[in-house]
C-alpha cells in the first residue's frame, strides 16, 4: 500500500508541478504593466488607435482587472482621436467574456493543482520521510515539462499565426475572437505581435522556473546516489 501511494504521489507531482509553473508563468507575463507599455510603444498602437498613452494604459488597467475577475465589465469611455467613446465595441466585449473565462478557469486550475503538488509533497516529505522520490518527481517533471514544450515551441515557430488560430479553435466555441482591426481597438491594442512576444517571454519564464527545479532535484539526487554508494 505505501508503495502505490509514493507512486501516486509521485505521479502527480510529475504531472500537476509543471501546471503550477506554466499557468504561473503566464500568470505573471500577462500582468506586467511594463510589458505592455514596452509593447504599445514597440507597435505604434497610440497611433493606430488614436488614445494617448497615459489613457492608453489606464485602459490596460481596467482590463487587467476585467480578465482577474475584479471588474463585471468592459464598459469603458475614452478619448479616441479627440472624441469621447466607448473603447471596446460589443463584439470586443463578447470576446473578452470568453477570455475572462478562460483566465478565471486557469487560476483555477493552477489552485487546485498546487494543492495537489502541496499534499503530495508533504505525503512525501513529512510523512514518509522520503525526499528522494519527491526530487525524483520533481525531476522528471522538470525534463519530461522542458522536452515537450521544447517540442511544442519548435513546432509553433514554423508558423505562428496558423498555431494561434488552431489555439482559438479549440478553446473558444464561437469566432468572436476574429476582429477586425479597422473596427476593433481591441485588436489593435494587441495585435498578433503582441502574442508572439509574450508567448515567448512565457517560454522564458517557464524554462528558467523547470530549469531551476531540475538543476536543484538533480543536485539532491546525485548528492543522494553518492553517499548510497559509499556506504
Amino acid at each position: 500500500m505505501n508503495k502505490i501511494l509514493n507512486k501516486i504521489s509521485l505521479g502527480l507531482i510529475i504531472i500537476t508541478l509543471p501546471i503550477v509553473i506554466l499557468l504561473t508563468c503566464v500568470e505573471i507575463a500577462t500582468f506586467n504593466r511594463s510589458f505592455y507599455w514596452n509593447e504599445y510603444e514597440k507597435h505604434q498602437v497610440m497611433e493606430n488607435t488614436g488614445i494617448e498613452k497615459v489613457e492608453l494604459m489606464d485602459i490596460t488597467e481596467e482590463m487587467l482587472d476585467y480578465l482577474k475577475g475584479k471588474r463585471e465589465d468592459l464598459i469603458i469611455h475614452g478619448e479616441v482621436r479627440g472624441n469621447q467613446q466607448l473603447i471596446f465595441d460589443e463584439r470586443d466585449q463578447l470576446h473578452m467574456v470568453d477570455v475572462q473565462k478562460l483566465f478565471l478557469q486557469g487560476f483555477s486550475l493552477r489552485n487546485t493543482c498546487a494543492i495537489i503538488v502541496l499534499l503530495a509533497a508533504l505525503y512525501l516529505l513529512l510523512i514518509k520521510k522520503d525526499k528522494k522520490t519527491f526530487a525524483r518527481g520533481v525531476f522528471l517533471s522538470g525534463v519530461i515539462a522542458l522536452g515537450t514544450i521544447l517540442l511544442m515551441g519548435l513546432i509553433i515557430t514554423t508558423d505562428f499565426s496558423r498555431y494561434f488560430d488552431m489555439f482559438h479553435y479549440i478553446f473558444f466555441s464561437n469566432d468572436l475572437w476574429r476582429l477586425d482591426p479597422g473596427q476593433s481597438i481591441l485588436i489593435n491594442l494587441v495585435p498578433l505581435e503582441f502574442f508572439i512576444n509574450i508567448a515567448g517571454r512565457i517560454a522564458i519564464y517557464f524554462f528558467l522556473a523547470m530549469g531551476s527545479c531540475i538543476a536543484l532535484s538533480g543536485f539532491y539526487l546525485r548528492k543522494i546516489n553518492k553517499r548510497t554508494k559509499f556506504h
